[in-house]
């Protein structure tokens, strides 16, 4: 899954979990998929986070990479 499809599924579960109705197996079904939904997204942004470089001009005029907040 993709970041944002992460997160739109996450959406449609906290909103079926809000139902006070909903019965306890499917409650701990979807509170499972989230709980994974969430690590997916959570290693996404690592992953990005890791790709994101901050590029610097050196006083001698050339350029270098560095990690973000590096």
């Amino acid at each position: 899954m993709t970041f944002d499809s992460d997160l739109t599924r996450l959406e449609a579960i906290v909103a079926e979990l809000e139902h006070n109705d909903l019965p306890l197996d499917r409650a701990l079904k979807l509170f499972e998929e989230g709980v994974a939904c969430v690590r997916s997204a959570s290693d996404q942004l690592s992953q990005a986070e890791a790709q994101v470089q901050q590029l610097l001009e050196q006083s001698d005029g050339t350029f270098r990479l560095d990690p973000l907040g590096g």
